[in-house]
């Protein structure tokens, strides 16, 4: 008997020393690349930036820099009612404002999604129920913001779609975020 809560007062110290790790792991994660970009010798921006969405998909977020006027960009992350989303999108961006850090991207991608859905009935209607992929083509619009002397870009984006399966539809994505340039 005393050996087994012995044994349970191990565990339980044991897994309160990995929280507090785990509490202090995170700060560090978050203080890291904040004090990179807090530091004046911070360096120029890369060409591949990783960072966050939050909208529609909410999840992970990257873009790869071609040249000066093209990008690839992306989104790994979940939807609504926990249904997963991939989508790339080839970009155009443009200076057209008196600010250079300031630009606006347009252009075309994919998207491809999953997960469990189902009809069920709103007063706004009906919505579908089906556990396929499906996939669809967007338009992608939106601003994005090199932040002066930092490796971040903050960015908005607005991507209508069309949806081919696995039923004609349409929607728009909505997110913004950022990125962290290497």
């Amino acid at each position: 008997m005393q050996r087994s809560y012995c044994c349970r007062k191990l565990i339980s110290v044991s897994l309160n020393i990995r929280r507090n790790e785990l509490k202090h792991l995170w700060k560090m994660l978050l203080l890291i690349p904040l004090a990179i970009c807090l530091s004046t010798d911070a360096h120029a921006q890369g060409k591949f930036g990783v960072g966050l969405v939050f909208g529609e998909p909410t999840g992970f977020a990257w873009k790869y820099r071609i040249n000066e006027i093209n990008a690839l960009d992306g989104a790994v992350g979940v939807s609504q009612r926990d249904r997963y989303r991939f989508h790339v999108d080839y970009l155009w961006q443009t200076h057209p404002f008196n600010e250079p850090r300031l630009m606006l991207h347009y252009g075309t991608g994919l998207a491809v999604g999953g997960g469990t859905s189902y009809y069920y009935y709103t007063d706004h209607g009906y919505f579908l129920h089906s556990e396929e992929v499906g996939f669809g083509v967007r338009g992608d619009v939106g601003l994005d913001y090199q932040i002066k002397k930092t490796p971040l870009e903050l960015f908005f984006e607005v991507a209508p779609m069309v949806i081919m399966a696995p039923a004609m539809g349409s929607g728009v994505d909505l997110g913004f975020g950022g990125r962290f340039f290497l």
